[in-house]
């Protein structure tokens, strides 16, 4: 199937597609915690956090996070652990594609936002840190419309801002659960493979799948490309 025109605007994802979550990783095994804790722990978060959508309840992450996190412990933790371990989240750097991706992008002639279901001003840090802030047109967060990714609400909320029509956006992630609820909303969607390897067979297949995210945005960018 032949790619459409090029996108106008890209969405990408934040927390594990652009951001690198090592620090976190690594404040957790200086708490005591195993070598890969960060995945359980943070599958554990989303759980919750889609769970408390769907019940039409709303916790921001930092909240989610905080509670995912004593409770996949059993309350091991002090407080002085848990706010230690979510402070790696301040010190998040993008992975050696994030940027790529961002420039890629750009140079299509596209407009960039961020998505994300962290806090608007964790997201500001993460792309000032990562030098791309002024690359970034808009940051938005669930907390503006108090519904976590993947419901409806945060990918309406970007068609919203961004002034054009959501067969003319791309979705940028390493979660497909993300992509399955952007394009649900009309949204074209590109899958990096980096996180979770292959793809849930039960959410929509991508419109393009590559092994790094700038290749990702290049192949939703070349009309002469075909999905896989």
């Amino acid at each position: 199937m032949t790619i459409p025109a090029a996108p106008e605007v890209f969405v990408f994802d934040v927390v594990g597609t652009l951001a690198d979550l090592q620090p976190v990783e690594d404040r957790m095994q200086a708490r005591g915690l195993l070598a890969g804790s960060l995945d359980p722990w943070f599958r554990h978060m989303l759980r919750d956090a889609m769970a408390l959508t769907l019940a039409g309840d709303y916790l921001p992450f930092a909240e989610v996070a905080a509670s995912a996190l004593r409770s996949h412990t059993c309350g091991a933790l002090s407080d002085d652990d848990v706010e230690s371990i979510l402070g790696g989240f301040s010190e998040t750097r993008p992975h050696p594609d994030a940027v790529p991706a961002v420039d890629a992008a750009l140079e299509s002639g596209a407009r960039v936002i961020a998505l994300s279901n962290g806090a608007a001003s964790s997201t500001d840090g993460f792309l000032d840190r990562a030098g791309i802030r002024d690359r970034v047109e808009q940051v938005l967060s669930i907390d503006d419309v108090r519904a976590w990714k993947p419901s409806p609400a945060p990918y309406r909320l970007a068609v919203e801002r961004a002034g054009v029509p959501a067969s003319s956006m791309a979705m940028i992630a390493v979660h497909s659960w993300d992509l399955h609820g952007a394009g649900r909303v009309g949204m074209r969607t590109g899958w990096c493979s980096r996180e979770e390897g292959v793809l849930t067979p039960a959410f929509a297949r991508p419109d393009v799948v590559a092994d790094r995210l700038d290749d990702v945005v290049r192949k939703l960018t070349t009309p002469s490309v075909t999905s896989e």
